[in-house]
């Protein structure tokens, strides 16, 4: 890493003394975040820059790292294979812009982002890219002059962050899944994923709408120019379609078919693949609406090797349905326990799996302080329904211990409530969350972690967007 000349960088675009020293000092810092999510891109940077073309360059967000098994489309297609596609919340545009000056003569290009209004736009998250480009600040060079003031902004945040994990010796280190260990060498998340982890088959919280009103016009304009430079560089580009949780959708057939018009309308390039061999059935899924599981994956890049070698002019049929989905055995969610004391605040309605808390008891109605039950006539507490607290002013706190079996919020489950505090037990990992359940959160509530977990929620897949809802425990 140049670190010297990134510092002069640094200093010429900011032209401001005191962030320039934040700069300086948060650089030769040593990385936080190599363990993380996040920390691979450095890895699918090199990849990107170091394989040899002609090429397949795939650009999205994470239903690219868990939805492709780089190695059989290479085998299908008989050409290398860039997964270059990580986070959502980085941006499409990050991603576009980071490749740009390693595009190729002969490679073919597809552009695949997660079907949902921030994908489809020019949305770019300055904090998170601090964070993917921690291990390598020579990516700097590469993330294009026009996204500097997105940096420069999120610098101070980022830099207090960074030391913060310094001065306490605690860096973040992610188990499980979300962690940069679960990458293999092409770049894609090669930990074995067998069976789809939400408990209603879908997350109810992110519900995908295919309608005209996705097609941002700003963004169908960068995606050209992205296509016409790459094209003078002797590339193709295509736009193909991350997969997408059949039970997720929420449009309409007419709405569907105006989506796929408009995008087809829009672009200058070609549309690479039918939106509806996309839309695939949740068993192929994992842990949300775009992430698959490994059977899925292998789905997924069938599909994919089937459109490349159609537009290569290969007529070989590749077939896809030797790659059934996985039936998740129908007590994969049960717990042989007694019921929880803690049930007795809540009721409850039957999802497949398992339990999810509809609403508060009468004895809930009036306690001040509850806590998350584990299970109930055997049955795991998997999820929080729409309105669960609502009709109550005296409860203030909601308690998710260690030993919770609670997995998922439903986007509402917390819209009515007076709860002021949540305190979270589990790890970070084992309860998604996304925006539209934080929207719900009540004025001066906030989400209350062990002060040893801060580092892990701050670089959580789920958590990260999310931390201006989460304090410490006092």
């Amino acid at each position: 890493m140049k670190r010297i000349a990134i510092l002069f960088l640094i200093g010429a675009l900011l032209l401001i003394a005191p962030l320039t020293a934040v700069a300086a000092v948060t650089v030769n810092a040593e990385p936080q975040y190599e363990d993380t999510f996040l920390g691979e891109l450095a890895d699918k940077h090199e990849r990107l820059a170091s394989v040899e073309g002609p090429r397949i360059v795939l650009i999205g967000g994470s239903s690219l790292a868990f939805g492709l098994d780089s190695a059989l489309l290479e085998e299908y297609t008989g050409l290398p294979v860039v997964n270059y596609g990580l986070y959502a919340t980085i941006g499409t545009k990050a991603m576009l812009d980071l490749s740009r000056s390693y595009i190729r003569e002969g490679d073919i290009i597809v552009l695949c982002p997660e079907t949902d209004a921030q994908t489809y736009s020019l949305y770019y998250n300055g904090r998170s890219m601090w964070q993917a480009i921690d291990c390598d600040y020579s990516l700097l060079w590469d993330v294009g002059s026009d996204n500097w003031g997105k940096l420069l902004s999120t610098l101070p945040e980022f830099a207090a962050e960074k030391m913060g994990f310094v001065r306490s010796g605690s860096k973040p280190a992610p188990q499980g899944i979300y962690a940069h260990s679960s990458f293999n060498e092409y770049g894609d998340v090669s930990a074995e994923r067998v069976y789809n982890e939400m408990p209603s088959n879908y997350d109810t919280a992110q519900p995908i709408t295919l309608s005209t009103a996705l097609v941002d016009d700003e963004f169908i304009d960068y995606l050209n120019e992205y296509a016409a430079y790459a094209q003078s560089k002797g590339a193709q580009v295509y736009f193909s379609f991350s997969p997408i949780n059949e039970e997720a959708v929420i449009s309409t057939e007419e709405e569907k078919e105006a989506f796929y018009r408009a995008l087809g309308e829009g672009l200058d390039f070609p549309l690479l693949s039918d939106v509806d061999d996309y839309i695939l059935p949740s068993a192929y899924f994992y842990d949300t609406n775009f992430h698959l599981n490994s059977r899925g994956a292998l789905m997924r890049t069938a599909l994919l090797a089937d459109d490349l070698l159609r537009a290569m002019g290969v007529t070989e049929y590749v077939e896809t349905v030797k790659y059934s989905a996985p039936q998740r055995p129908e007590d994969y969610f049960a717990l042989a326990m007694a019921d929880d004391e803690n049930s007795k605040f809540f009721t409850f309605s039957e999802i497949d799996g398992g339990l999810m808390i509809s609403g508060l008891s009468e004895t809930g109605l009036t306690a001040e302080t509850v806590t998350v039950p584990r299970a109930k006539d055997g049955k795991a507490v998997l999820a929080i329904g729409d309105n669960a607290f609502a009709g109550s002013n005296t409860l203030k706190t909601m308690i998710i211990d260690e030993n919770s079996s609670l997995k998922s919020f439903s986007s509402d489950a917390l819209k009515g409530s007076s709860l002021q505090r949540i305190e979270i037990y589990l790890e970070p990992s084992q309860l998604t969350i996304n925006a539209a359940v934080m929207q719900n959160l009540p004025s001066g509530c906030f989400i209350y972690i062990p002060e040893e977990q801060y580092g892990n929620f701050a670089t959580d897949y789920f958590w990260s967007s999310q931390m201006k809802h989460v304090k410490t425990m006092e």
